[in-house]
């Protein structure tokens, strides 16, 4: 071998030697990677990871290389930091966290991790939540999803449709030119009812009820009234309302200008308010015929009603009525229209318009008004729901005269009665002392007001019993004034205990009363007492007794239009 062959060979065999160094110092620093690669955690593991949670405390262990939780997490706050820590991957994580956590809703949404997609979902399973997360394979038109994920979404799928189908009301999505996408069952019962044939076949796509009715749909938050004539068929079109189906409509805009509908049965609701708008109509065919002025004010003191009769008693124009005057106003007309008291002073009237608010409110409001011209108006004040007033002017002006001439014609004969000698007491059909006169209550010491009224027929008896001699008329007398048929009068003589003798005359009266009358037999120093009452000329023949007239005058009055010539 010459000098430059085994030159040669040796620097082959240092290049060899030099790439063999290379080569081993290279492996050595790709193995140096990968081990500190390894103890720093892989990012993504092909294997879908699982968290178990309960209360909110995680149950299942924590995997060292896991990219989402630390091996140190604190196990009872691991849920939100899980949540925060995959945040990131999709925006609509913290809301589903949310709603898993507070009312066990599951979802399922798509993530993407650097180059990876993943599917990340959360359901309930018994008392614990669940959290997995894994790889989505998309494809074909599929996905790769966790079995017990796609069972839980179903089973919540079909709760939601079960609720929907028992609603009381039709819902259905309605697309932005009408169409009808999808609906529960009460809508498509609603459609088999509206068909002109009985049990119809239910055609796909669902007909549009109400698609005259919404255009234009109605604003956000308000309900539209709709109807739905019923067909021929129908048994219930002779109750319902107007023979239609009545319902209170819901649209709700969605980001595809797709709408939510909802419709509200409101026959009910209808129904009352035609019952209340007839029975408005009723009532006010019913003011307009009464002869009794009413004016109902609301709670603002505002006229929001009056009949025919209060413009002729108020002598109000229907004009200045119909503008809805205040209570105030109202009255300060009726004052210038001498439709009322005249009252002294300007703040007098201010006080009694107060006066006449708080007495209405209350209740208690009554009053007689005397007006300038001689009428008279009786003023009730009541109140009505939701602070409202309703005041009612009846004209009384013949009943007061009527009562008036009565009235005098009573006091006429009081004291006739008043002016005879002879004591007489009269007694109703119900034994009560009704009527006696001034020679009575001289002789037994009474007020003819503390007695009358107050005194029965058996405690007058006994006060008569005991200032006189014994006698058995009084319990005839008691006898007498009982109830009973064809009673007869009768005459009896007494004695009072001063030795002044009497006779008792006893006679029946027209319904039922008895008229007792006491004629004194002994002489009187003072002044002497004929045996016959003295009787005004014109009334009767002055031989008959005095308990006669007092029958004629306790008889019924009756107004002198009424008597016959």
């Amino acid at each position: 071998m010459t000098m430059p062959e085994l030159y040669s060979v040796i620097l082959f065999a240092g290049v060899s030697l030099f790439s063999a160094a290379v080569g081993l110092l290279a492996a050595s620093a790709l193995m140096g990677a990968r081990s500190a690669q390894t103890a720093k955690g892989i990012v993504f593991a092909d294997a879908p990871r699982r968290y178990e949670f309960r209360e909110g405390y995680l149950l299942s262990p924590i995997d060292p290389n896991d990219a989402f939780l630390r091996v140190d997490t604190d196990r009872s706050t691991a849920f939100d930091l899980l949540g925060r820590a995959l945040r990131p991957l999709n925006p609509d994580l913290p809301a589903r966290f949310a709603g898993l956590a507070r009312r066990g809703e599951a979802f399922l949404l798509p993530a993407t991790f650097g180059q990876d997609l993943l599917s990340i979902a959360g359901r309930v399973e018994q008392d614990r939540l669940v959290i997995t997360i894994g790889p989505s394979e998309v494809g074909a038109g599929r996905q790769l999803v966790e079995s017990a994920n796609l069972m839980a979404l179903d089973v919540e799928i079909s709760d939601l449709r079960d609720a929907l189908d028992a609603a009381r009301c039709p819902i259905w999505r309605m697309a932005p030119d009408g169409r009808v996408l999808w609906a529960n069952a009460p809508y498509i019962a609603l459609v088999e009812r509206m068909a002109a044939q009985p049990h119809p076949q239910v055609p796909w796509p669902l007909p549009s009820l109400f698609a005259d009715h919404l255009e234009p749909p109605p604003e956000p938050g308000s309900l539209r009234r709709c109807h739905l004539a019923l067909p021929p068929h129908d048994v219930a079109i002779a109750t319902s309302p107007e023979g239609a189906l009545w319902f209170e409509i819901a649209m709700m805009r969605q980001a595809d200008n797709s709408f939510w509908c909802t419709a509200l049965p409101s026959d009910r609701l209808v129904g009352a308010e035609i019952s209340l708008r007839n029975f408005v109509q009723t009532l006010s065919k019913t003011f307009a015929q009464l002869p009794i002025g009413l004016a109902i004010f609301d709670k603002r003191r505002e006229l929001v009603l009056f009949n025919p009769a209060l413009v002729n008693l108020s002598t109000l124009t229907p004009q200045f009525l119909s503008a809805r005057p205040g209570l105030f106003a109202f009255l300060d007309a009726l004052r210038d229209h001498q439709r009322m008291p005249e009252p002294k002073n300007y703040r007098s009237w201010r006080d009694e318009i107060a006066r006449l608010e708080r007495g209405a409110e209350d209740g208690t409001f009554q009053e007689l008004w005397t007006l300038p011209g001689g009428q008279s108006f009786r003023v009730i004040g009541r109140p009505h729901p939701d602070g409202a007033l309703a005041f009612m002017f009846e004209d009384i002006t013949a009943e007061v005269s009527l009562t008036r001439k009565f009235r005098s014609e009573l006091d006429m004969y009081q004291a006739l009665i008043d002016d005879m000698p002879t004591a007489m007491a009269v007694f109703s059909a119900e034994g009560r002392l009704t009527l006696v006169n001034a020679a009575y209550a001289a002789m037994w010491e009474v007020t003819p007001a503390a007695v009358i009224g107050v005194l029965s027929v058996k405690a007058a008896t006994r006060i008569w019993q005991s200032r006189a001699e014994p006698s058995g008329i009084w319990g005839e007398l008691r006898q007498f004034a009982l109830p009973q048929p064809d009673r007869v009068g009768w005459s009896d003589e007494m004695v009072l205990r001063g030795g002044c003798a009497y006779r008792v005359d006893v006679t029946p009266l027209t319904g039922g009363a008895t008229a007792v009358s006491f004629h004194r037999r002994c002489a009187d120093l003072a002044r002497p007492i004929p045996d016959a009452p003295l009787i005004p000329s014109g009334f009767a023949p002055s031989a008959q007794p005095a308990h006669r007239y007092l029958a004629e005058a306790a008889r019924p009055y009756r107004p002198a239009t009424d008597r016959k010539e």
